[in-house]
Protein backbone atom coordinates (compact mmCIF):
# COMPACT_ATOMS: atom_id res chain seq x y z
CA UNK A 1 0.00 0.00 0.00
CA UNK A 2 1.23 3.45 -1.24
CA UNK A 3 1.55 6.30 1.16
CA UNK A 4 -1.16 7.81 -0.52
CA UNK A 5 -3.64 5.02 -0.13
CA UNK A 6 -2.90 4.88 3.10
CA UNK A 7 -3.68 8.80 4.03
CA UNK A 8 -6.86 7.93 1.70
CA UNK A 9 -7.80 4.88 4.35
CA UNK A 10 -7.02 7.58 7.49
CA UNK A 11 -9.48 10.10 5.59
CA UNK A 12 -12.32 7.77 5.01
CA UNK A 13 -12.16 6.13 8.45
CA UNK A 14 -12.04 9.83 9.60
CA UNK A 15 -15.09 10.64 7.59
CA UNK A 16 -17.10 7.34 8.93
CA UNK A 17 -16.24 8.35 12.76
CA UNK A 18 -17.23 11.90 11.69
CA UNK A 19 -20.84 10.33 10.60
CA UNK A 20 -21.20 8.03 12.95
CA UNK A 21 -20.61 10.95 15.83
CA UNK A 22 -23.39 12.92 14.53
CA UNK A 23 -25.26 10.05 14.37
CA UNK A 24 -26.02 9.38 17.96
CA UNK A 25 -26.61 12.34 18.26
CA UNK A 26 -29.57 12.56 15.89
CA UNK A 27 -32.99 11.08 16.37
CA UNK A 28 -34.94 9.33 13.61
CA UNK A 29 -37.18 12.14 12.80
CA UNK A 30 -33.97 14.78 11.99
CA UNK A 31 -32.92 11.93 9.36
CA UNK A 32 -36.00 12.67 7.65
CA UNK A 33 -36.36 16.30 8.01
CA UNK A 34 -35.80 17.43 4.83
CA UNK A 35 -38.23 14.49 3.79
CA UNK A 36 -41.19 15.80 5.52
CA UNK A 37 -40.43 19.61 5.20
CA UNK A 38 -40.73 19.41 1.37
CA UNK A 39 -40.46 22.79 0.69
CA UNK A 40 -37.01 23.05 2.62
CA UNK A 41 -35.98 19.60 0.63
CA UNK A 42 -36.89 21.18 -2.45
CA UNK A 43 -34.94 24.48 -2.00
CA UNK A 44 -31.75 22.17 -1.19
CA UNK A 45 -32.14 20.26 -4.39
CA UNK A 46 -32.35 22.83 -6.53
CA UNK A 47 -29.45 24.71 -4.71
CA UNK A 48 -26.81 21.90 -4.75
CA UNK A 49 -27.88 19.58 -8.31
CA UNK A 50 -29.31 22.90 -10.39
CA UNK A 51 -28.08 25.81 -9.58
CA UNK A 52 -24.44 25.09 -9.09
CA UNK A 53 -24.11 22.37 -11.33
CA UNK A 54 -25.65 24.55 -14.00
CA UNK A 55 -23.11 27.85 -13.15
CA UNK A 56 -20.10 24.99 -13.91
CA UNK A 57 -21.32 24.22 -17.14
CA UNK A 58 -22.10 27.61 -18.21
CA UNK A 59 -18.57 28.51 -17.43
CA UNK A 60 -17.06 25.48 -18.81
CA UNK A 61 -18.88 27.09 -21.95
CA UNK A 62 -18.50 30.39 -21.63
CA UNK A 63 -14.69 30.45 -20.95
CA UNK A 64 -11.62 28.42 -21.89
CA UNK A 65 -10.38 25.75 -19.42
CA UNK A 66 -7.28 23.05 -19.24
CA UNK A 67 -9.57 19.86 -19.15
CA UNK A 68 -8.27 19.06 -15.64
CA UNK A 69 -10.25 22.34 -14.34
CA UNK A 70 -12.83 21.34 -16.97
CA UNK A 71 -13.16 17.69 -15.49
CA UNK A 72 -13.03 18.82 -11.73
CA UNK A 73 -15.58 21.68 -12.30
CA UNK A 74 -18.29 19.41 -13.47
CA UNK A 75 -17.09 16.40 -11.02
CA UNK A 76 -17.50 18.78 -7.62
CA UNK A 77 -20.75 20.32 -8.96
CA UNK A 78 -22.45 16.97 -9.04
CA UNK A 79 -21.12 15.22 -6.00
CA UNK A 80 -22.99 15.18 -2.57
CA UNK A 81 -21.72 17.23 0.62
CA UNK A 82 -18.95 16.01 2.24
CA UNK A 83 -19.59 14.13 5.40
CA UNK A 84 -17.05 15.81 7.37
CA UNK A 85 -19.37 19.24 6.95
CA UNK A 86 -22.18 18.81 9.59
CA UNK A 87 -19.86 19.72 12.23
CA UNK A 88 -18.69 22.76 11.01
CA UNK A 89 -22.40 23.21 9.69
CA UNK A 90 -23.67 22.73 13.72
CA UNK A 91 -20.90 25.41 14.84
CA UNK A 92 -21.89 27.51 12.42
CA UNK A 93 -25.63 27.42 13.96
CA UNK A 94 -27.04 24.76 12.15
CA UNK A 95 -29.82 23.02 13.69
CA UNK A 96 -29.32 19.12 13.95
CA UNK A 97 -32.67 18.50 12.30
CA UNK A 98 -31.70 20.54 8.91
CA UNK A 99 -28.28 19.08 9.08
CA UNK A 100 -29.03 15.37 9.74
CA UNK A 101 -31.91 15.98 7.10
CA UNK A 102 -29.46 17.66 4.68
CA UNK A 103 -27.12 14.62 5.18
CA UNK A 104 -30.21 12.04 4.00
CA UNK A 105 -31.59 13.85 1.33
CA UNK A 106 -28.21 14.76 -0.73
CA UNK A 107 -26.68 11.42 -0.29
CA UNK A 108 -29.95 9.51 -1.77
CA UNK A 109 -30.28 12.62 -4.76
CA UNK A 110 -26.38 12.49 -5.59
CA UNK A 111 -27.20 8.28 -6.36
CA UNK A 112 -29.38 9.65 -9.40
CA UNK A 113 -28.34 13.03 -9.85
CA UNK A 114 -24.43 12.51 -10.28
CA UNK A 115 -24.74 9.60 -13.34
CA UNK A 116 -27.40 11.40 -14.72
CA UNK A 117 -25.65 14.81 -14.57
CA UNK A 118 -22.46 14.03 -15.83
CA UNK A 119 -23.77 12.27 -19.09
CA UNK A 120 -25.51 15.25 -19.76
CA UNK A 121 -22.40 17.38 -19.38
CA UNK A 122 -20.59 15.05 -21.58
CA UNK A 123 -22.66 15.48 -24.15
CA UNK A 124 -22.90 19.25 -24.06
CA UNK A 125 -18.94 19.01 -24.37
CA UNK A 126 -19.17 15.93 -26.72
CA UNK A 127 -17.44 13.81 -24.63
CA UNK A 128 -18.10 9.77 -23.83
CA UNK A 129 -18.92 10.00 -20.19
CA UNK A 130 -20.60 8.70 -17.48
CA UNK A 131 -20.66 7.10 -13.60
CA UNK A 132 -22.50 4.09 -12.72
CA UNK A 133 -25.13 4.83 -9.71
CA UNK A 134 -23.51 1.81 -8.07
CA UNK A 135 -20.10 3.20 -7.70
CA UNK A 136 -21.83 6.46 -6.38
CA UNK A 137 -24.17 4.60 -3.44
CA UNK A 138 -21.11 2.46 -2.45
CA UNK A 139 -19.08 5.32 -1.89
CA UNK A 140 -22.01 7.63 0.04
CA UNK A 141 -22.98 3.81 1.77
CA UNK A 142 -19.74 3.39 2.96
CA UNK A 143 -18.75 7.14 4.22
CA UNK A 144 -22.47 7.81 4.89
CA UNK A 145 -25.31 5.08 5.35
CA UNK A 146 -23.22 2.65 7.06
CA UNK A 147 -22.14 4.99 9.84
CA UNK A 148 -25.46 6.60 9.80
CA UNK A 149 -27.14 3.55 10.57
CA UNK A 150 -24.66 2.25 12.94
CA UNK A 151 -24.95 5.72 15.10
CA UNK A 152 -28.32 5.19 15.50
CA UNK A 153 -28.07 1.46 16.82
CA UNK A 154 -25.31 2.24 19.08
CA UNK A 155 -27.01 5.16 20.84
CA UNK A 156 -30.16 3.61 21.72
CA UNK A 157 -27.72 0.50 23.10
CA UNK A 158 -25.62 2.94 24.82
CA UNK A 159 -28.23 4.73 26.70
CA UNK A 160 -27.05 7.77 28.55
CA UNK A 161 -23.65 6.83 27.43
CA UNK A 162 -24.38 7.34 24.16
CA UNK A 163 -23.02 11.41 24.43
CA UNK A 164 -19.96 10.28 25.95
CA UNK A 165 -19.18 8.07 23.17
CA UNK A 166 -20.22 10.56 20.39
CA UNK A 167 -18.36 13.41 21.65
CA UNK A 168 -14.88 10.53 21.42
CA UNK A 169 -14.95 9.42 18.01
CA UNK A 170 -16.07 12.93 16.69
CA UNK A 171 -13.09 14.05 18.39
CA UNK A 172 -10.73 11.01 16.90
CA UNK A 173 -12.19 11.41 13.21
CA UNK A 174 -11.72 15.44 13.68
CA UNK A 175 -7.93 14.57 14.39
CA UNK A 176 -7.33 11.58 11.60
CA UNK A 177 -9.22 14.39 9.49
CA UNK A 178 -6.77 16.64 9.69
CA UNK A 179 -4.10 13.76 9.84
CA UNK A 180 -5.01 12.85 6.49
CA UNK A 181 -5.47 16.25 4.64
CA UNK A 182 -2.61 17.89 5.45
CA UNK A 183 -0.58 14.17 4.29
CA UNK A 184 -2.96 14.27 0.93
CA UNK A 185 -2.40 18.00 0.28
CA UNK A 186 1.22 17.70 1.06
CA UNK A 187 1.83 14.49 -1.66
CA UNK A 188 -0.32 16.29 -4.30
CA UNK A 189 1.55 19.89 -3.98
CA UNK A 190 3.26 19.60 -7.28
CA UNK A 191 0.16 18.59 -8.93
CA UNK A 192 -2.02 21.01 -7.40
CA UNK A 193 0.60 23.71 -7.93
CA UNK A 194 0.40 22.20 -11.69
CA UNK A 195 -2.82 23.28 -12.22
CA UNK A 196 -2.56 26.87 -11.04
CA UNK A 197 -2.93 29.41 -13.86
CA UNK A 198 -5.58 29.84 -16.71
CA UNK A 199 -8.14 30.97 -14.95
CA UNK A 200 -8.31 27.90 -12.84
CA UNK A 201 -8.08 29.58 -9.07
CA UNK A 202 -10.95 32.19 -10.32
CA UNK A 203 -13.26 29.49 -12.07
CA UNK A 204 -13.11 27.40 -8.03
CA UNK A 205 -13.76 30.91 -6.16
CA UNK A 206 -16.56 31.67 -8.88
CA UNK A 207 -18.14 28.23 -8.20
CA UNK A 208 -17.50 28.17 -4.58
CA UNK A 209 -19.11 31.93 -4.23
CA UNK A 210 -22.35 30.70 -6.77
CA UNK A 211 -22.64 27.84 -3.97
CA UNK A 212 -22.70 29.98 -1.09
CA UNK A 213 -25.49 32.64 -2.92
CA UNK A 214 -27.42 29.78 -4.33
CA UNK A 215 -27.08 27.80 -0.35
CA UNK A 216 -28.53 31.86 1.34
CA UNK A 217 -31.24 32.30 -1.31
CA UNK A 218 -32.70 28.87 -1.24
CA UNK A 219 -31.88 27.88 2.40
CA UNK A 220 -35.50 28.59 3.96
CA UNK A 221 -36.18 31.80 5.88
CA UNK A 222 -34.15 30.04 9.32
CA UNK A 223 -30.18 32.50 8.94
CA UNK A 224 -28.78 29.17 10.72
CA UNK A 225 -30.43 26.76 7.89
CA UNK A 226 -29.53 29.24 5.06
CA UNK A 227 -25.83 28.94 6.19
CA UNK A 228 -25.65 25.15 6.48
CA UNK A 229 -27.17 24.71 3.13
CA UNK A 230 -24.86 27.69 1.15
CA UNK A 231 -21.99 25.56 3.04
CA UNK A 232 -23.29 22.45 1.94
CA UNK A 233 -23.42 23.83 -1.90
CA UNK A 234 -20.01 25.50 -1.88
CA UNK A 235 -17.92 22.46 -0.53
CA UNK A 236 -18.56 18.80 -2.07
CA UNK A 237 -17.73 14.85 -1.51
CA UNK A 238 -14.37 15.20 -3.00
CA UNK A 239 -14.13 10.97 -2.64
CA UNK A 240 -17.03 11.01 -4.92
CA UNK A 241 -15.89 13.79 -7.39
CA UNK A 242 -12.00 12.11 -7.42
CA UNK A 243 -14.01 8.70 -8.25
CA UNK A 244 -16.42 10.30 -11.55
CA UNK A 245 -13.38 11.96 -12.60
CA UNK A 246 -10.81 8.89 -12.29
CA UNK A 247 -13.18 6.61 -13.59
CA UNK A 248 -13.93 8.28 -16.55
CA UNK A 249 -10.42 10.03 -17.70
CA UNK A 250 -7.84 7.24 -15.98
CA UNK A 251 -5.14 8.62 -17.53
CA UNK A 252 -5.65 12.64 -16.17
CA UNK A 253 -3.64 13.14 -13.47
CA UNK A 254 -4.63 16.88 -12.85
CA UNK A 255 -7.63 16.17 -12.27
CA UNK A 256 -7.74 15.24 -8.81
CA UNK A 257 -5.02 18.24 -7.44
CA UNK A 258 -7.92 20.63 -9.09
CA UNK A 259 -10.55 18.86 -7.10
CA UNK A 260 -8.13 18.90 -4.01
CA UNK A 261 -7.78 22.43 -4.41
CA UNK A 262 -11.13 23.32 -5.01
CA UNK A 263 -12.14 21.51 -1.96
CA UNK A 264 -9.08 24.39 0.03
CA UNK A 265 -10.70 27.12 -1.22
CA UNK A 266 -14.29 26.42 -0.44
CA UNK A 267 -13.03 25.66 2.63
CA UNK A 268 -11.13 29.07 3.12
CA UNK A 269 -13.86 31.08 1.73
CA UNK A 270 -16.45 29.32 4.23
CA UNK A 271 -15.16 30.53 7.33
CA UNK A 272 -15.38 34.61 6.23
CA UNK A 273 -18.89 34.16 4.83
CA UNK A 274 -19.78 32.61 8.19
CA UNK A 275 -17.99 35.51 9.98
CA UNK A 276 -20.07 37.76 7.32
CA UNK A 277 -23.61 35.88 8.73
CA UNK A 278 -22.49 36.15 12.24
CA UNK A 279 -22.49 40.16 12.16
CA UNK A 280 -26.35 40.39 10.33
CA UNK A 281 -28.33 42.11 13.22
CA UNK A 282 -30.97 39.50 13.60
CA UNK A 283 -28.41 36.18 13.39
CA UNK A 284 -27.15 34.39 16.22
CA UNK A 285 -24.53 32.40 14.13
CA UNK A 286 -22.36 30.77 16.48
CA UNK A 287 -24.53 30.03 19.29
CA UNK A 288 -27.11 26.66 18.24
CA UNK A 289 -30.65 27.58 18.29
CA UNK A 290 -33.40 25.91 20.16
Amino acid sequence: MTLLQSLNLVLMISIVLSVFSLAMRARMHDLTYLLTHWRLGLGAILSMFVVVPAAAIAMCLIFTFRPPVEIALVTIAFSPMPPVLPGTQLKAGGRPSYVAGLIVLTTIAAVVAAPIGVAVAGGIFGLDVGVAPARVATLVGITVGFPLVAGLIVAWLAGSHSDRIAAGTGVLGHGLLAIAMLGILILLAPAIWAVIGDGTILALVALAAIGFGAGYLLGGPDVHDKAALSLASATRHPGVAIAIATANFPDEKLAPAAIALGLVISTLLGMPYIKMLARRPDSTIGSQPA
